[in-house]
């Protein structure tokens, strides 16, 4: 395995297992975010008439490739820009405790993230599509500091998720039920999927599972990008339940006639689809979208948006009219009233034999169905 003849793993890791809550203060800038993210992500606004699920806690490692830059005392989010922007990047430590914050906000409580591991690491897995060897440090700082990232947008990268998993022991770890999942925040061109999974019966989430996983039990990878803001940590998250949801349901097909769509397809409809139909839409498109990101449309569309507080009971349609005002015409105020709706609740749907809480499968997949199947065998009983 090449890592690079100068390398050296100890002095260049350091990992963090301290209470990663109280290991680092809320900078000002921060501050403005959570408050901003209470506003946009904050307490459930309509009542509902089934019991809540039993909270989840989902267990992370994650890995920050934001070393200090040679020669500067900056780490690389300080140092660098974006070609022809100036907007300062986002420093990763506080996009962790907020990424796991906001989850735990926008799920209604019944998932909580436990951060048992942070590695601040200047190790990389990122290799040009065209060459095998591995960036090292002075990879990452030469190629980030060329005009216009010529060469990072000529050749390409990818990930070396098998090395990454490999080097960690994150398979080992998942095995042991010591992780769950794994968040890398890294540098734009970094070579990651939003999310992948690796592990025995994977598929994809929106990319190709890890080939020839040594690990037994499901294993996501996040891959995270900290030149960006919070609520695209938040899209990413929302691919990887678009994926999960597909496979839970075996199709996600909007050309199915409206009275014959499984839940998921009438979670994600917006109204460009079937007018007049709209119930939440897709991470891309909300209920009045037009085209992707659609996020500030004051179009107003009917949606079934409401209903969803009553799930599994969608029969009668509790509808009425919005424009993008009912989530503040932001990007991260749609994210956070697209998981809002995410059902969330106790039990199994009688009528699919679904877990009436959809982020089980996201966060434990093999778990859900375990779940699912003996309340489906516990009804069929009775």
């Amino acid at each position: 395995m090449n890592y690079n003849s100068n390398r050296n793993t100890t002095l260049m890791m350091k990992k963090i297992t301290k209470n990663f809550n109280t290991g680092r203060k809320l900078s000002g800038a921060l501050f403005i975010i959570a408050a901003f993210v209470l506003l946009s992500c904050g307490r459930e606004k309509v009542p509902t008439e089934y019991g809540k699920a039993e909270t989840i806690t989902v267990k992370v490692a994650v890995v920050i490739q934001d070393p200090v830059v040679p020669g500067t005392d900056k780490r690389v989010h300080e140092f660098f820009k974006t070609p022809g922007r100036n907007y300062n990047w986002n420093d990763p430590w506080e996009l962790t405790s907020s990424y796991a914050d906001t989850l735990h906000a926008v799920s209604n409580g019944v998932i909580k993230y436990e951060i048992v591991e942070v590695y601040d690491d200047s190790i990389f897995f990122t290799r040009f599509h065209d060459n095998n060897e591995l960036f090292g440090l002075d990879d990452v700082v030469k190629y980030l500091g060329e005009p216009e990232w010529k060469t990072l947008k000529e050749r390409g990268t990818s990930f070396d998720y098998k090395a990454f998993i490999e080097h960690y022991g994150f398979g080992e770890l998942r095995d042991k039920d010591e992780i769950h999942e794994v968040w890398v925040w890294s540098f734009p061109y970094g070579g990651m999927w939003e999310s992948t999974y690796s592990g025995k019966g994977a598929f994809g989430l929106n990319s190709n599972p890890v080939a020839s996983p040594t690990n037994e039990k499901l294993l996501t990878v996040m891959g995270l990008n900290y030149e960006r803001e919070m609520s695209l940590a938040l899209e990413s998250y929302g691919h990887r339940f678009e994926s999960v949801m597909r496979k839970v349901y075996g199709r996600w097909d909007y050309d199915v006639p409206y009275s014959e769509k499984n839940n998921w397809e009438l979670y994600t409809i917006y109204d460009k689809m079937s007018p007049g139909n709209a119930h939440i839409g897709n991470i891309h498109f909300p209920p009045n979208g037009q085209h992707d990101y659609d996020i500030k449309n004051e179009l107003e569309v009917s949606t079934a948006a409401d209903t969803w507080a009553n799930y599994p009971d969608l029969e009668i349609e509790n509808r009425r009219i919005v424009n993008c005002s009912e989530w503040n015409c932001s990007h991260l105020g749609y994210m956070c009233w697209w998981y809002r709706h995410i059902p969330h609740f106790e039990g199994v749907n009688p009528k699919d034999g679904h877990l009436n809480n959809w982020w089980h499968y996201v966060v434990n997949f093999k778990d859900a169905m375990r779940k699912e199947n003996e309340l489906n065998l516990d009804i069929n009983h009775f």
